[in-house]
């Protein structure tokens, strides 16, 4: 049977949420997985399910098949009919009539049909979203552990900058477009207070070999990435974190200017809440990558004295 489509959920995504729906789609194949659970109480369970993840088009699949209409029998209807039939085979059950066992042997044989296909639609619609969900959550700690490593360690380097990030959730809970860009403006604001806590702006130049030419790389404060490339490749000894952060910074900065731009020449709706969303994530990454080069005496002073 054809896996149920993944529908593309509007559901807020909140631990507590992944939590719930991670324990109902386990609960779901195991009782199917048993087989000591009645299908009509587990589709239930189904439907709720559906509903927590805003598949509508599921969830009302299920509900026709629960509560049964003019077309179709309902589950507990079915189950019913199998539990006749099998009685009538078993002898516990002695119909009036030359043909009306036989008529329940029949209809036994027919629901059973219809109520495999039903538990096989509502395991594999489980199944697919318990992966689901549970990747979700997996992606969901651990961004929460690297948020919880990022705020705790830039509220001593640059207590400002935490007053931005609380911001930058806030827009991002919003159905607001011009909140997005906010959120897209507040990450250039974090990484540019991180530039200059941890490599204040610089009016000498350096000077790097790019593809067998010599390059000029401006250290001033509008060059905050570069700043921010440079206090890397000055604390990390290893070659492939340069290389890869480097990168990384580069990219997202070269983004951030870029939406910023556009916000000041007037230019709107160019940030979507997918696009404010990964710049979110990739400055909590950067931040991350650049606040783990720090040693603990260079944290002890900068945290503010009391």
């Amino acid at each position: 049977m054809a896996e149920p489509e993944a529908a593309h959920s509007s559901a807020l995504v909140t631990a507590e949420f992944l939590k719930e729906a991670s324990a109902l789609s386990g609960g779901i194949l195991e009782e199917i997985e048993s087989a000591q659970t009645p299908l009509s109480v587990t589709e239930l369970k189904a439907v709720r399910l559906a509903r927590l993840l805003s598949d509508a088009d599921v969830q009302q699949r299920l509900l026709r098949q629960s509560t049964g209409d003019a077309e179709t029998k309902s589950t507990a209807e079915m189950e019913h009919t199998v539990a006749k039939g099998r009685a009538v085979l078993e002898s516990k059950l002695v119909l009036p009539g030359r043909y009306e066992g036989k008529w329940a042997v029949n209809d036994m044989a027919e629901a059973t049909r219809g109520l495999a296909s039903r538990r096989s639609f509502v395991y594999d619609y489980a199944a697919h979203k318990h992966i689901e969900v549970r990747f979700s959550r997996l992606a969901e700690d651990v961004f929460a552990r690297q948020r919880s490593r990022v705020d705790a360690s830039i509220g001593r380097v640059v207590p400002e900058a935490v007053r931005k990030l609380v911001a930058v959730h806030d827009n991002l809970d919003s159905d607001n477009p011009e909140d997005w860009s906010n959120a897209a403006h507040s990450c250039r604001r974090v990484l540019q207070d991180l530039a200059d806590a941890v490599f204040p702006p610089q009016a000498e130049s350096r000077v790097r070999d790019v593809g067998g030419q010599r390059r000029e790389i401006k250290l001033g404060r509008e060059q905050y990435i570069n700043r921010l490339v440079a206090y890397i490749e000055d604390s990390s000894e290893s070659v492939r974190f340069r290389e890869i952060v480097g990168s990384h910074l580069r990219y997202i900065g070269d983004r951030l200017d870029a939406l910023f731009s556009a916000s000041q020449k007037g230019s709107h709706g160019t940030v979507t809440r997918e696009e404010a969303d990964r710049c979110v994530v990739y400055t909590y990454l950067l931040v991350g990558d650049v606040l783990s080069l720090r040693s603990p005496l260079s944290e002890a002073s900068a945290t503010p004295s009391g």
